[in-house]
C-alpha cells in the first residue's frame, strides 16, 4: 500500500538548533513545512545532547503519528579520514577493522567510543571513512523507539551535500567545501576521486580559515595547482564575492532557498 510522504521528516541536528522539514514533494511550488528549536549550550557532556533532547521532546508531541526520520548531522559531530589504498585488504571486515584502527591511531582513546563507517573501496583509490559518537546514534535510536518513530537514516551533512551536487563537480580536479556556522569541511578531488578531506572549526569568518585549510590539504595530497575550481555549498545565504577567493556557490532550488536557518541542512543541500 502507498504510504504518503507527509509522515517523513528530514531533521537537521546541530549544536545551535534542531530543524525538522517535511518537504511538499507532491505539490510543486509549495514550501516545505518547518519546525525549528534553538538549542542553548548547557552542562551536557556532549554538544549533540541539547539537539537530541529537543528532538525527543518534539517526538513526544507526535504520539500516534509514528513519523519516519531522516537525520542529517552537522560537521561538528562527524570526523573524517581518508584511508590510503592497501592492496592486501580485500574483505569488508578487514576494511572495517582498518578504518577503525586508523581513527584510533589518529584520535586516541576517544575514538574507541565512535562508530566508524566507510565508503566502498575502489581499486587503487583511497577510501573515505567517517566516525560518529556511538552514544549519539544510540540516543537517536532510543528517542525514536520511545515515540514509536522510525529512524530511516543518519547521514553527515557533507556527504548529503556532495551527493546532491556531485553532478556539478563531475570528474574534475576540484575543491568541494561545505560552510556551516561553526565548521568548514573541505575536500579535494582529483579526476572525481577524493585525495584530501578535512573539517575545521572556525571562530571567525570562514573566508579566513579556507586558504590555510586549502594549503594543508594541497601539501598533503601533493597537488600544486592553485587555480583549481572551488565549489561551495552551505546552509546560509549565498556569500558575496570577495577579492582573493574565487568560488562557485551551489544554489539550491527555490523551495530550499526560502528555508529558515537549518532548513537546507535538513534537506541535504
Amino acid at each position: 500500500m502507498w504510504s504518503p510522504s507527509a509522515q517523513t521528516w528530514h531533521v537537521a541536528l546541530s549544536p545551535q538548533r534542531l530543524v525538522l522539514a517535511k518537504p511538499a514533494a507532491f505539490w510543486p511550488g509549495k514550501r516545505a513545512d518547518y519546525h525549528s528549536m534553538d538549542c542553548l549550550p548547557g552542562v551536557q557532556a556532549q554538544p549533540w545532547q541539547p539537539a537530541v533532547a529537543a528532538l525527543a521532546t518534539w517526538l513526544d508531541t507526535q504520539a500516534g503519528a509514528k513519523p519516519t526520520l531522516r537525520v542529517v548531522l552537522s560537521g561538528r559531530f562527524v570526523r573524517w579520514q581518508l584511508l590510503p589504498w592497501r592492496p592486501e585488504i580485500t574483505q569488508p571486515d578487514e576494511l572495517a577493522a582498518y578504518a577503525t584502527w586508523r581513527f584510533r591511531e589518529t584520535f586516541g582513546h576517544g575514538a574507541e567510543d565512535w562508530q566508524v563507517l566507510h565508503s566502498p573501496q575502489p581499486p587503487g583509490k583511497a577510501v573515505l571513512a567517517c566516525a560518529v559518537d556511538a552514544a549519539l546514534l544510540a540516543a537517536l535510536r532510543a528517542a525514536c523507539q520511545s515515540a514509536g518513530a522510525r529512524l530511516a537514516a543518519v547521514s553527515p551533512y557533507f556527504a548529503c551535500a556532495f551527493d546532491r551536487w556531485r553532478h556539478v563537480v563531475g570528474k574534475k580536479t576540484a575543491w568541494f567545501g561545505l560552510i556551516e556556522s561553526e565548521t568548514v569541511s573541505l575536500g579535494l578531488l582529483r579526476d572525481g576521486n577524493w585525495v584530501g578531506l578535512r573539517t575545521q572549526r572556525v571562530n571567525a569568518h570562514w573566508r579566513d580559515a579556507l586558504p590555510g585549510l586549502m594549503a594543508q590539504i594541497s601539501i598533503s595530497a601533493g597537488v600544486a595547482d592553485a587555480a583549481l575550481p572551488l565549489y561551495l555549498a552551505g546552509d546560509g545565504e549565498p556569500p558575496a564575492p570577495a577579492a582573493g577567493l574565487t568560488f562557485t556557490w551551489l544554489q539550491p532550488k527555490a523551495q530550499a532557498q526560502r528555508a529558515l536557518p537549518g532548513g537546507r541542512m535538513a534537506l541535504g543541500f
